[in-house]
């Protein structure tokens, strides 16, 4: 099997693949017995007749197709693993020669476009020196208050904010619906967990209270009720009001945090977690300005088979994560109120910017000469393990699928601190 190799322009590599008459002529006869198989002769078992009866019934081209789409993966593998060639998107194929005798086939790859870097040390973008304030530490606190509330029967109307438990029955013109009934549901008035209109005229419901509801379903409802006018009759058996717990020392111990038993104790803690997440999210930031001005300087062209690549694999993501909340992808663009165009459109931007985001990050470690060595893999694997109280070997077992994305990551988490630390 020979190869030729030839640079394109724009990052594509053609491969130009003879392949020997001995390997042609076995695929061939491999995928006569397959397309065959299945033939009926009179007097024969199928694809048991004389292979001269046989072929007078097989259309050849079926033949070749059969032996040809056989071979291919087979002669893209031997590209890969032979030629210094690593694709970024589907390959191009084409049949170049064609005979009994001859195969040629010519593959047009899109490989990782040249970049050619502009200046990434000493860029004067900025850095930000986050800072907690004292309000910022009280809301945190407020907070771990809240989601340590407790739910406590009251007498009087809901308010929004309390929990009223109800049961109810949905109908339309008269009819209930599938899935529009339930017995003793908790609901939080003001969550949004319900039908826009709903929660609010539950308002001023006391314990015993029967009420009927008007609403009317959106337009990116289910297609059987979007738009209709329905009716749920609700009985109220009960409503909870949210006590929170005072802050003292015994609630903070209930929190069961390492080392943190007063509330002077806890106002430290939620200072300090605070201003990492503050640092994470300004180097978050401050990266990426970083690595734009670096992209804007630097020359790079990606190939419209890559980006395209990128935005059908994105809005496959997204139609997967739609149909698991119950949502096409139409009715989630109403739910933002974008058009098909306009979130296209988006899709490509955010996947041209990821993307250049990569080949500039990428050619720095390269320059830089930044690796990740076997023991460097080890290391941050034994820093999982004791964070997570496992042993070593259960860690390498359960990330060997993922090992190279793994590489990859520890990389270029050590080329951000690089530049992170080369820049102002």
């Amino acid at each position: 099997m020979e190869r030729k190799v030839t640079k394109l322009e724009n990052s594509h590599v053609e491969v130009l693949v003879t392949v020997d008459t001995d390997s042609w002529k076995k695929a061939q006869e491999k995928a006569f017995k397959k397309v065959s198989a299945n033939v009926k002769v009179d007097g024969f078992r199928p694809g048991k007749a004389p292979e001269a009866m046989l072929r007078k019934r097989v259309d050849n081209m079926k033949v070749i197709d059969e032996a040809i789409n056989d071979l291919l993966p087979t002669l893209y593998k031997d590209v890969l693993d032979n030629e210094d060639v690593k694709p970024m998107a589907q390959p191009k194929v084409e049949v170049t020669k064609l005979s009994d005798t001859d195969l040629e086939v010519k593959f047009t790859i899109v490989v990782s476009p040249e970049v050619e870097l502009g200046e990434y040390k000493g860029l004067k973008i900025g850095k930000e020196e986050p800072k907690v304030t004292v309000k910022d530490v009280n809301a945190a606190i407020e907070a771990l208050q809240k989601q340590n509330a407790t739910l406590v029967v009251k007498d009087g109307a809901a308010e929004l904010g309390d929990t009223i438990v109800m049961d109810f029955v949905g109908s339309v013109d008269g009819v209930p619906f599938e899935g529009g009934a339930a017995e003793n549901h908790e609901l939080e008035l003001g969550s949004g967990q319900f039908i826009p209109g709903f929660e609010d005229q539950c308002v001023g419901l006391k314990a015993g209270e029967k009420k009927d509801i008007n609403v009317t379903f959106p337009e990116n409802y289910t297609p059987e009720l979007k738009g209709k006018a329905a009716v749920f009759a609700i009985t109220c058996h009960e409503v909870k009001a949210k006590k929170i717990p005072e802050l003292n020392d015994e609630f903070v111990k209930d929190l069961s945090i390492p080392e943190v038993n007063t509330i002077d104790e806890l106002k430290a803690h939620k200072e300090k977690e605070l201003l990492e997440q503050k640092k994470a999210e300004a180097r978050r930031a401050y990266l990426g300005k970083v690595v734009a001005a670096i992209a804007e300087k630097s020359k790079i062209s990606i190939p419209d088979e890559i980006i395209d690549e990128q935005v059908a694999s994105r809005r496959k993501d997204i139609e997967n994560r739609m149909k698991q909340s119950g949502l096409t992808l139409d009715q989630y663009l109403s739910i933002l109120g974008q058009k098909e165009e306009e979130f296209m459109a988006k899709l490509k931007e955010d996947s041209k910017a990821d993307f250049t985001r990569y080949l500039v990050v990428d050619k720095v470690g390269q320059v830089e000469n930044i690796v990740v060595t076997d023991e460097d893999v080890d290391v941050e694997m034994a820093k999982i393990a004791d964070q997570y109280k496992m042993k070593l070997e259960d860690v390498k077992k359960a990330l060997a699928n993922q090992l190279g994305e793994y590489r990859y990551n520890i990389r270029m988490n050590r080329v951000e601190d690089f530049l992170f630390a080369n820049n102002d």
